[in-house]
């Protein structure tokens, strides 16, 4: 080492407390106060000048609070703009835009109706309008909290996604999340949800998820976008209620009976929430409310529940169709609030029926806020599509053959989807998963019925039975699973041969 270098190296840094040897920093300037830029045709009040409530003229009682108001407002404001990093000049012109104060603005019934259209389109469309300005969001009511006692809350147009590869709801690698996509428009959202680690998803009325707890039986209903959460009885509570009527099920079977059920929602005016459930492999209605120890299921039977449609909190039911025997179409409303007791012995109400020479196999679905009639022709060889309107007023001649850009998928669990953000769908077109163990266009195969040309088309190559479907899945494959259970809440795509 230099000379240089070992002088320095020996000589102490510290001496008496005091950092002698070390380099010295350079004192910080204390930074200058914090001025707003003067714009052009902006005028600054010095604070000499500044008039504040005490030193104003006496004025009425009225006129002061207006005054207050209006200070207040405008400090509030600025204070949000230099938090912000903003100007005088750009708080200058947030004051002075007539066009975003006439929209933060606006009239209370104006907003309400904009609210409540924004509301029926899409949920998150409503809370994308709340954020536009704390004004419009003080004056709408918020979701959350509401979520499952206002039915006007309610995600309908929303769907659990299938993973498929086996990625149920609750698996590891997803880290806790879950994806569900709009029918009407595609959206994806990916939303974490912690419950599925002891849960089970069984349906999703109304956008809402049925969960059921995997040791207790016991059943949630979860809002996935607000969190949500109404508690009823467990599954097991209906057990005892139905030996008492002569239906014995083993503590082995509980389970699996209580896996396929078809659930729809009811809130009446005091907030109460009801579900009922439609179980298919016990052929019954068992309901509950909020507050119940236990379901109360009905003392009489039906079939087909399997496929039982909820719509306005009751639940369709088509029965007949096969045979000689019209097709009737069922409905079964939840309890009244002032009988609850006689609703186990009330058989379902008959809503219309079509004669059998017109329909066969029929099949209920909601399209475009109407319920449908779907099913084959006395031939078999055409999709026919009616109208439970006209059906019930008595038009049997009407036949649907336009449904515009939606496309039906007609499985245990019917639904509508608009073929704008499905490729490979066509819309004004009818999908039967019904007719893959073998159909019109032979075993294994997705036929698609064009209600337009009234032919038959084939959605995509692949086999659903006898080899595994081809990598990788398309969206239509994922839409396809949501109409059967089984697969849809097991993380299996729609294949009964995997790959």
């Amino acid at each position: 080492l230099s000379p240089l270098s070992k002088k320095k190296l020996t000589r102490p840094y510290f001496r008496h407390g005091r950092n002698e040897g070390a380099p010295r920093r350079r004192r910080r300037q204390p930074r200058p106060a914090l001025r707003p830029r003067i714009g052009p045709g902006v005028a600054v009040q010095p604070a000499a000048c500044r008039l504040f409530p005490a030193d104003l003229p006496a004025t009425n009682d009225l006129e002061m609070r207006n005054v207050k108001a209006k200070m207040a407002t405008h400090e509030m404001e600025q204070d949000i703009s230099l938090q912000q990093g903003g100007t005088s000049r750009r708080l200058s012109r947030r004051l002075t835009d007539p066009a975003q104060s006439t929209w933060a603005s606006l009239h209370t019934d104006l907003l309400d109706l904009i609210a409540s259209r924004v509301l029926a389109s899409d949920l998150l469309d409503y809370v994308r309008f709340r954020a536009v300005c704390l004004g419009w969001r003080v004056m709408t009511p918020c979701p959350r909290g509401r979520g499952v006692v206002d039915p006007c809350f309610h995600p309908r147009q929303w769907m659990m996604f299938p993973e498929g590869d086996g990625l149920y709801p609750g698996h590891p690698a997803l880290l806790g999340y879950v994806r569900f996509f709009n029918l009407s428009t595609g959206t994806f959202v990916r939303v974490r949800l912690p419950c599925f680690r002891n849960h089970s998803v069984l349906d999703c009325p109304d956008g809402l998820l049925l969960l059921r707890d995997n040791k207790s039986t016991a059943i949630r209903l979860l809002h996935p976008f607000t969190g949500d959460v109404v508690l009823f009885p467990p599954l097991s509570s209906i057990f005892p209620q139905l030996a008492k009527l002569g239906c014995f099920i083993s503590d082995s079977d509980n389970i699996q009976y209580t896996r396929f059920v078809r659930g729809s929602v009811s809130v009446n005016l005091a907030g109460t929430v009801t579900m009922m459930l439609g179980l298919g492999r016990l052929d019954r209605v068992a309901y509950a409310s909020t507050g119940d120890r236990q379901w109360t299921p009905t003392s009489w039977k039906m079939k087909h529940l399997y496929s039982a449609l909820p719509l306005g909190g009751s639940l369709y039911v088509v029965d007949g169709g096969w045979g000689l025997e019209p097709s009737r179409v069922l409905r079964i409303d939840p309890p009244e609030d002032s009988n609850p007791s006689s609703w186990s012995v009330i058989p379902p109400q008959m809503v219309t029926q079509c004669p059998v020479e017109l329909l066969r196999s029929p099949e209920l679905v909601e399209c475009n806020s109407e319920l449908l009639l779907v099913g084959y022709d006395s031939e078999h060889s055409k999709i026919v599509l009616f109208r439970v309107a006209d059906l019930l007023n008595g038009v049997t001649t009407i036949q649907l053959t336009s449904i515009g850009d939606q496309a039906l998928f007609i499985g245990a669990c019917n639904m509508a989807v608009n073929s704008k953000f499905l490729p490979s769908v066509q819309g004004n077109s009818i999908a039967i998963v019904n007719e893959i163990g073998g159909g019109v266009m032979g075993r294994g195969t997705l036929p698609l019925y064009d209600l337009g040309n009234s032919t038959w088309l084939q959605v995509f190559d692949g086999n659903f039975v006898d080899s595994p479907m081809p990598r990788p899945y398309s969206l239509v494959l994922h839409v396809t699973t949501c109409c059967h259970r089984l697969f849809w809440n097991s993380g299996d795509i729609l294949c009964f041969k995997q790959g």
